[in-house]
């Protein structure tokens, strides 16, 4: 049975194509101006995502009968605090690590020359001289030693944002973009909703994904912290030396999809196989896993149903794509900017396919199903549901 089934009807290859081409043409533009004006659009797009988030806060205190301002107010020092107090810790306790930095690397040049020491002495030729080629540790050791931590952190940042004064700018129109979304989240579905009705644009669906958008990332900032004090507890009972530094890095880490905790968890187990050797490694690197493990594949999934039908395939492609678009700081983005653009997809009856391909794919009962989308219509019936992927007719 061939992959492919055949289609009676036929397809004008000439006009597909021609389109095809205009569509990638305007994609090449589009993707161009989205990676040159990245300095404007990161800021906006994570105090989009942060005005969502917190807008559960903003409508608690307005329920509780505070004045607007004063809970705007509330709102955006309770983010200004955990903002702070992540960068001020974060900060700290990476000078201090970066102050041992040299005597790790030479503990990792130790490690590495006495297995190459134990595989040659066992009958496997030359692993003493590539062992010594592999990196130039006396310039590793120098640079760490005299590299300022400071401007190190500015220059990864700068990747994304540029000088050091474009970062502060980019933070503070952070701040600013989120306080007006804030302002003028109540009364979006009416506005947007006449819109439509003066001849624009339908953006319900962007309304309706909005719910879907913020139970993601409440649940997954839940996630993160439970990943967070989990890990740090792990390494501090196998006396790691800097657990809470792990434990903020496992946090931020784990909003990147697919990739970020298994980063996340390579300097502590170098850490304690430079401190502890191959033993106190191998078991928090169990420990890691084993975290990971249960929180992605069961706590995860409780929490968040199958509303959140993105394939697998999809996410790491995503990190992939936002990564390369805006840099580390899009990565973190990667899936809630992939939801966005589903919900665009799922709304346009020329693109609506590739939203369909994007869902996620389960086999039921022999048959193959897409999380979001019921492909057996009846008379008058459309295929979509918004952002909502839980299957239609399924609860």
């Amino acid at each position: 049975m061939s992959l492919f089934q055949e289609h009676d009807r036929t397809v004008d290859w000439g006009r597909k194509g021609s389109q095809a081409v205009v569509t990638l043409a305007c994609l090449f533009v589009v993707l161009t101006g989205m990676k040159i004006t990245a300095g404007v659009l990161v800021p906006v797009a994570y105090a989009f995502f942060l005005a969502i988030l917190s807008y559960p806060l903003v409508r608690w205190l307005r329920l509780h009968r505070v004045p607007a301002p004063v809970a705007l107010g509330i709102t955006m020092l309770v983010n200004l605090a955990v903002l702070a107090g992540l960068i001020t810790v974060g900060v700290r306790l990476l000078i201090n690590f970066w102050a041992d930095l040299p005597r790790y690397l030479r503990g990792l040049e130790r490690i590495l020359n006495d297995t190459a020491g134990w595989l040659e002495a066992n009958g496997i030729v030359g692993m003493k001289s590539m062992a010594a080629g592999v990196f130039d540790w006396n310039t590793l050791i120098g640079y760490a030693a005299q590299q300022d931590v400071m401007k190190t952190l500015t220059g990864l940042v700068g990747s994304t944002f540029g000088t050091l004064a474009t970062v502060l700018a980019s933070f503070i129109m952070t701040l600013i973009v989120m306080m007006f979304i804030l302002m003028e989240a109540r009364g979006t579905h009416s506005r947007l909703q006449a819109v439509n009705l003066s001849g624009g644009p339908d953006l319900s669906g962007l309304v309706r994904s909005a719910d879907d958008i913020q139970k993601y990332l409440g649940v997954k900032t839940l996630i993160s912290v439970l990943t967070g004090v989990l890990a740090g507890f792990w390494c501090w009972f196998f006396d790691l030396r800097y657990p809470l530094l792990w434990a903020m890095l496992a946090f931020l880490f784990n909003f990147i999809p697919a990739v970020g905790s298994t980063a996340a968890s390579i300097p502590a187990i170098v850490e304690a196989l430079v401190q502890h050797g191959p033993t106190h490694a191998v078991i928090i690197g169990i420990g890691y896993g084993g975290i990971n493990f249960c929180l992605d594949n069961f706590v995860q999934p409780t929490m968040l149903g199958n509303r959140f039908g993105i394939s697998p395939l999809v996410v790491i492609l995503s990190v992939i794509f936002w990564g390369w678009l805006w840099g580390p700081l899009g990565m973190f983005l990667a899936v809630p900017l992939t939801m966005v653009l589903k919900v665009l997809l799922d709304n346009s009856a020329e693109f609506q396919w590739i939203s369909v391909a994007m869902a996620k794919k389960k086999v039921r009962h022999g048959e193959v199903e897409v999380a979001g989308y019921d492909l057996h219509l009846n008379d008058g019936e459309t295929i979509g549901s918004g952002a909502s992927t839980e299957i239609p007719g399924h609860k």
